[in-house]
């Protein structure tokens, strides 16, 4: 079977059979479910977005950038932890905001399909949401390459044979209620931490330390295709601050309830009309921020 498809290929005669069809998993085991993003095998109906293993499951969790070299260059600015000297040769350690010349970048939105879990013969197995074979090939082609990635097989069946009794959508994992210092954050943000980078690490530490300042008193993190998602939660203040070192480069303001927010799919997330503010990483960060924050 192959890794990847760039067409329905072998799956065109199947596909063309059915009017509408679901892909359907074998049933899956603890080491698959912890590979998708859950914490165990999940029970029936729930759905999550499958965490990022390789070029497919990328795509359809964090979408994909295409270097626009036709265009001019442009300034842009990314956080780092260095080290330097100062004119009386001691060295200090901390965040700086480096400027530098690049290509402007077309953040092609992911599709963020979720895979949902279904009773079938031999246990619980994972399927597609129903296809319509008139849907555009490279839809249903992004859900073939889903499968070829994380699954050794796979079966095309008819909807009705792969019905989830009720869905419940698997995106965070919320922390208890109660203040979150640094300390307590970066605690319960171990595991965050252990996916990124040394350099990605030392950023994402330095945020965190700005975020919480202003003492947060709700903290989620995302699972599966969520997982490079933090949500600090201002509860009195309606802010829910998305920080995230990969995905666009800029953390997000929400002024909604955490129960509409959550909801959100990373096509919304990414959508600059949602948002109270987005915040680039530059050297005005850490005020911008503050700003959002204590907005009234």
């Amino acid at each position: 079977m192959p890794k990847q498809v760039r067409s329905l290929s072998i799956y065109r005669a199947t596909i063309e059979r059915l009017q509408q069809f679901r892909l359907l998993s074998p049933p899956v085991t603890k080491q698959e479910a912890l590979l998708l993003g859950f914490e165990k095998i999940p029970a029936e109906g729930a759905s999550i977005v499958p965490s990022a293993q390789g070029p497919a499951t990328l795509f359809n969790a964090r979408g994909r950038e295409v270097i626009r070299r036709d265009l001019p260059m442009i300034s842009k600015s990314r956080m780092i932890n260095t080290s330097w000297k100062d004119w009386h040769g001691h060295t200090h350690h901390g965040t700086q905001t480096r400027s530098y010349d690049t290509y402007p970048r077309e953040h092609i939105a992911p599709p963020g399909e979720y895979l949902t879990a279904v009773k079938s013969a031999g246990g619980i197995a994972m399927a597609t949401r129903v296809v319509d074979r008139t849907e555009p090939e490279e839809a249903i082609v992004n859900l073939l390459n889903l499968y070829l990635e994380c699954y050794p097989r796979f079966d095309i069946v008819d909807p009705q044979l792969a019905v989830p009794l009720r869905i419940q959508k698997i995106n965070w994992r919320i922390l208890p209620p109660g203040a979150f210092p640094f300390a307590r954050a970066m605690e319960v943000l171990e595991g965050y931490l252990e996916q990124l980078s040394d350099t990605d690490r030392e950023t994402a530490t330095a945020r965190i330390r700005t975020i919480t300042r202003h003492e947060p008193d709700f903290l989620a993190v995302g699972l599966g295709g969520f997982s490079d998602y933090i949500v600090f939660g201002f509860t009195r203040k309606r802010r829910f601050v998305f920080e995230s070192p990969e995905v666009g480069n800029a953390t997000y303001i929400f002024r909604n309830e955490w129960e509409e927010v959550s909801q959100l799919t990373k096509r919304e997330i990414l959508q600059e009309n949602l948002q109270e503010a987005r915040i680039i990483h530059t050297a005005r960060w850490s005020l911008e921020i503050s700003e959002a924050i204590q907005r009234r």
